[in-house]
């Protein structure tokens, strides 16, 4: 185990203790604490978060484990607004800095906790009505830094587990009729930001896949009412050639998120209702299909990914054809002759003008 002893907080060793009851009581203590803190100074909210990654190391058989991934991260709900997302901030700090010291016996439940504090962070999200300012600063947080395309501090283990669960964690915190109030597209910018910077294959193509690939299917099968449909909606070859390096770290994932995913599910009914299930969501689709076209035209867009990011827009470009742009044509036509029509009707009434004097 890695020294606890450096997680020093005003809960820090009571936090990292190896007896459950004392750590218990610090949760609990932790909770009133945490719901009056305005601001933490770096040093203060590094070493809590220290002090809890050791409280979820120390803590031992699955449901314990469920239930204090899931205590732990709702957190977020009782840190004061002015103060969440530096709090948001020093976990993925705290988590990128010790992950490669976790065995992998440990493994399975930070990736329960990883998939919880997704789930909380969109819950404080909506909590804030889906304020833009907030999503903004919150989605600004992730790419600079788990989701950051060029940070070699953070394993890619961890931007692929936040890869495959975001889209799940979102959904599961929205009613399939309130789904269309939510702004998808601003909600992925991470996303786009991995699709235009990334020079991992493998990041691009689980970003590819898992989200954007996703959301076709999903809106597809919502739209023939749950029955597969005919028409294929995967928009990159699965033969395509990736490096060695690449085919060898999503082998090494596949089998931590097998575990991952199996793990919660054993004899653990009150995670299972907590975490709830998947909704049928009504993504943005033109405005994600506009983000998509806008970073296969930006100049700092990787090259070797411009053309794959093409390929995503002209796959939303064929599921929902110029809808919305249509509409946004017909509006600037309607304008320009309407202007038009003005500039005539002046025309004439200025020439009588003249000839009047």
């Amino acid at each position: 185990m890695p020294a606890a002893k450096e997680s020093s907080s005003p809960f820090g060793k009571r936090l990292a203790s190896s007896d459950k009851k004392i750590r218990d009581k610090a949760v609990k203590a932790l909770k009133t604490w945490i719901s009056h803190k305005k601001s933490f100074t770096d040093l203060e909210v590094m070493k809590l978060w220290k002090g809890l990654f050791f409280c979820v190391w120390m803590s031992d058989k699955p449901v314990i484990q469920q239930q204090l991934s899931d205590t732990l991260s709702s957190l977020i709900l009782r840190v004061p607004r002015e103060a969440v997302m530096h709090f948001i901030s020093a976990f993925w700090e705290t988590i990128a800095a010790e992950w490669n010291n976790i065995d992998r016996l440990r493994m399975d439940k930070y990736y329960f906790l990883l998939r919880r504090f997704i789930y909380y962070s969109f819950k404080m999200l909506k909590e804030n009505n889906w304020d833009l300012a907030t999503i903004e600063e919150y989605t600004t947080l992730m790419i600079n830094g788990p989701l950051n395309a060029s940070n070699k501090t953070v394993p890619d283990s961890i931007r692929y587990h936040i890869i495959e669960i975001y889209l799940e964690e979102l959904e599961r915190n929205v009613k399939p009729e309130e789904s269309g109030e939510v702004p998808s597209a601003q909600l992925l910018e991470p996303m786009f930001h991995l699709l235009g910077h990334t020079i991992n294959n493998m990041v691009f193509r689980k970003v590819a896949e898992e989200v954007f690939e996703a959301i076709l299917r999903k809106t597809a099968e919502a739209d023939d009412d749950g029955e597969d449909g005919d028409e294929d909606l995967t928009v990159f070859d699965k033969g395509e050639e990736e490096d060695d390096e690449a085919e060898s770290k999503d082998v090494e994932m596949a089998e931590d998120s097998d575990e991952d995913e199996a793990a919660p599910q054993e004899g653990d009914d009150e995670a299972q209702e907590v975490q709830g299930s998947a909704t049928v969501f009504d993504y943005d689709l033109i405005g994600i299909k506009k983000r998509l076209f806008a970073v296969g035209a930006n100049k700092e867009t990787v090259d070797q990914n411009r053309r794959k990011v093409y390929t995503l827009y002209q796959a939303y470009q064929d599921f929902c054809p110029l809808d919305g742009d249509e509409d946004e044509k017909d509006e600037e036509d309607e304008e320009a002759e309407d202007e038009e029509a003005e500039d005539e009707d002046e025309a004439p009434e200025d020439e009588e003008e003249e000839d009047d004097e």
